[in-house]
């Protein structure tokens, strides 16, 4: 592959990758629960532990 092509591609998936970041930012809450879930992160204890950092603050 040459160089040129090989920019191309990085290029390509520097897009998609900042796309799919994008796409991670606008998750219902519904949809951020199952990925959290699917990550095996329980996201009332997670959330429960935010609210009381937030406390101390």
């Amino acid at each position: 592959m040459s160089e040129s092509k090989l920019n191309e591609q990085i290029k390509k998936f520097d897009e998609l990758q900042d796309s799919m970041h994008e796409a991670e930012k606008n998750r219902t809450l519904e949809e951020q629960v199952a990925y959290l879930k699917s990550q095996g992160i329980d996201p009332s204890k997670s959330y429960a532990k935010w609210d009381d950092d937030q406390e101390e603050e």
